[in-house]
């Protein structure tokens, strides 16, 4: 069945299957099945609508609404909600159902969640078991880092999302297992790696893009364990060692020139149409080890899932982003897991069942419309009711969702707290201001810098010293302040590094733009025109292969 997207007016398909999975996980309250009606906006749409609701790297200074303090939240000071500190919200000096409120059956839904959820006190960051690690959000058992969301188990990090089980790595994305490893990207089990992508078990080397078990390698592509190549060239140790020499990488302007060097030389050679590593009928891009997963992006162990995102060990699952760990048969959901089953509509729920348009909820079952919930069951609006009342509650509500036209939706952008460049809605579908509030979004004007010093940054780390770090710099891509924590100048000067001459946020853009898009096209293998989904677009330079002739090439 095609259909017209409501938002973007881009045709697209809602197949049988999808039809079946609506039916699944429709709820049964009262003896009576709420079917879910097929979504009226296109899957990139509906990923807009959830990445709206999660800051990760953007976290500000605010007075806690509990205990007066100064504390970090993702919820700037100026978000009409309340936030309390973790251990704060956690506490027992304040209850979640004294907020609790009676349906009104003469107004629609949302209006009645929006007041709850400016009322109800939120959690001002995700955060368990850190140790020394004040500015972090999304994150947990980590020791010694900064400014890393999507995070666990790390020590000594900084400025990183989606780094897991990592050591003395920064400005890194998609990290797993790796240590002492610079602007990488997309690598697992690597060590003292700089400047690479799609790689896993190299060490020692710098500007690999998909490359296995390496070690003292530059600039080359698509390798498997090799040792002294340069730029796809095998040499001797002592050659190699005289070539790695004269490039001076302790020099920003030569780091910039192999950038450029690098971005053309891969061209070169053929890129696999996907990452993914034993998965049998799937379709998207990183994906390991899942089984009839499509349209999934960072995933792994999924098993009939459709239109999810860093979503791992789940079934069944549809239109999810984060988390996991495990999930089953949850849809339209952001973040979910840790043991949760049949979960709709929701944000940031944890070990929960039949959990239906809540924010915030943890280790709660069979609640509806409720914010900030605890171990909670049976409530409405954050009010206690029996399981009889409940259950002949919520099917009223759900019928008058049906006819307010609510039933079947998520949450719409304007409920949000968070604005909409705040969030990564706005890296992984940017758009104007304009059109952020056009579909009912915030949206925060950035304030105009400061008058900043000019503090000249010195080309090679050679040249730079320990008091770079009680400066002022400018930002050469926004002309915007930013500093330099000591231990992120320690790491440099240990590795040889430059110091970088952008603020954290622009190089996490340039991460962010090296990496494919969540969206599929239909694209034909340049070596045997066979017609595959994958997520280079057309137009894109790269030669892509299918999986057979990639691997052709490449063994």
């Amino acid at each position: 069945m095609l259909q017209s997207c409501k938002h973007c007016k881009q045709t697209f398909e809602i197949t049988d299957d999808d039809l079946t999975f609506y039916d699944e996980v429709s709820p049964v309250l009262g003896g009576k099945k709420f079917t879910i009606p097929p979504p009226e906006i296109c899957p990139q749409c509906r990923a807009q609508e959830r990445y709206v609701w999660r800051p990760e790297l953007h976290v500000f200074l605010r007075r806690s609404d509990c205990s007066g303090k100064q504390i970090l939240s993702m919820y700037p000071p100026v978000a009409d909600c309340k936030a309390y500190a973790p251990d704060e919200w956690w506490s027992d000096a304040w209850n979640p159902l004294d907020f609790g409120s009676e349906f009104d059956f003469n107004r629609p839904f949302f209006e009645q969640f929006r007041e709850l959820l400016r009322t109800v006190p939120v959690m001002s960051v995700s955060v368990d078991a850190n140790e020394n690690c004040d500015y972090v959000n999304s994150a947990s058992w980590n020791r010694n880092c900064y400014l890393i969301s999507g995070a666990n188990h790390n020590e000594d990090c900084y400025y990183g999302n989606f780094v897991n089980y990592c050591r003395d790595c920064i400005d890194c994305s998609f990290l797993d297992h790796c240590e002492l490893c610079y602007e990488c990207i997309d690598c697992a089990k690597c060590y003292n790696l700089r400047e690479s992508q799609n790689c896993s078990n190299c060490s020692d080397s710098a500007f690999l893009y998909s490359c296995r078990g390496c070690k003292h390698c530059f600039g080359s592509v698509n390798l498997a364990e090799r040792e002294h190549v340069f730029l796809n060239e095998q040499l001797s140790k002592e050659d190699y060692e005289r070539r790695i020499a004269g490039l001076e990488l302790h020099r920003r302007s030569r780091v910039a020139e192999a950038k450029t060097f690098f971005n053309v030389h891969r061209l070169r050679y053929p890129h696999r149409y996907m990452v993914g590593e034993m998965n049998e009928d799937v379709t998207g891009n990183g994906i390991l080890r899942s089984r009839r997963a499509h349209d999934c992006y960072d995933v792994s162990d999924l098993e009939d899932c459709k239109y999810c995102a860093w979503f791992h060990q789940s079934k069944n699952c549809m239109d999810c982003y984060a988390w996991g760990f495990p999930s089953e048969e949850c849809y339209s959901c952001m973040e979910a897991g840790g043991g949760c089953n049949r979960v709709l509509f929701s944000c940031v729920t944890y070990n929960g069942s039949n959990v239906l348009y809540c924010y915030q909820s943890k280790s709660a079952h069979d609640v509806f419309g409720c914010v900030s919930m605890r171990r909670n069951s049976y409530c409405v609006l954050n009010k206690q009711y029996s399981k009889e009342k409940y259950e002949l509650l919520v099917p009223k509500i759900i019928e008058h969702m049906q006819r307010t036209g609510e039933w079947g939706k998520f949450f719409p952008m304007s409920l949000c707290p968070l604005s909409y460049n705040q969030t990564i809605a706005q890296d992984y579908v940017p758009i104007t201001k304009e059109r952020a509030l056009s579909l009912g979004a915030k949206w925060s004007d950035e304030k105009a810098a400061a008058s900043v010093t000019n503090e000249t940054i010195p080309d090679s780390i050679h040249d730079t010293d320990a008091s770079i770090c009680e400066k002022v710099l400018t930002c050469s891509a926004t002309n915007k302040p930013y500093k330099m924590i000591p231990q992120e100048f320690q790491f440099y000067k240990q590795n040889d590094i430059p110091v970088p001459d952008r603020a954290f946020f622009q190089r996490h853009e340039a991460r962010l733009k090296k990496r494919n898009p969540r969206q599929l096209w239909n694209r034909s293998c340049m070596k045997c025109r066979r017609v595959m989904r994958t997520s280079f677009a057309p137009e894109r330079p790269e030669k892509i292969y299918c999986e057979e002739c990639y691997l052709k090439e490449i063994h």
